[in-house]
């Protein structure tokens, strides 16, 4: 890869994340930590389980496939988070240091996939805890969760 194609990598990363993802507290993702909804703090639930009535069991189970998944969560994170604002303030230093922001935008593309494929694995293991009864519940709830989310894909 040239100069160039390192820049517009960067570029293209950097715009990604910084859109995919807002600053913590900042108007989409709260801070790292416990995440708090209508329901407490297991509301990161995958949308798989929205509108299947889960036994206590299958709810202990969610939660430990939850709490189990958290550390490396927060870890992804942070290095996403702190990956994105040394980018903001190389991009506005004095003099850009191409091989850094490369550095960075590397390091911030690779937790965003990291923390995808969490959520991937996370919603299989969640869709594991279902009854084929349950999964039929929830993939007919899929287009009601759709039409209220205009413009984005359902879980």
């Amino acid at each position: 890869m040239n100069n160039i194609q390192y820049r517009a990598l960067a570029l293209l990363l950097s715009s990604a994340c910084l859109g995919a993802i807002a600053a913590p507290g900042q108007g989409g993702m709260p801070p790292p930590g416990p995440m708090t909804g209508a329901h407490g703090p297991h509301q990161r639930a995958p949308g798989v389980l929205h509108g299947a009535d889960l036994t206590d069991a299958q709810e202990d189970k969610v939660f430990a496939i939850m709490h189990a998944q958290e550390p490396k969560r927060r870890a992804y994170t942070r290095t996403l988070h702190d990956s994105q604002e040394a980018l903001r303030a190389l991009g506005s230093a004095e003099q850009f240091d191409d091989a850094k922001a490369a550095s960075l935008a590397q390091a911030a593309g690779t937790a965003l996939a990291a923390l995808t494929l969490l959520d991937a694995r996370t919603g299989a293991q969640v869709r594991a805890v279902l009854t084929p009864e349950q999964r039929k519940q929830s993939l007919e709830n899929r287009p009601r969760r759709e039409q209220r989310r205009p413009g984005r894909q359902a879980d």
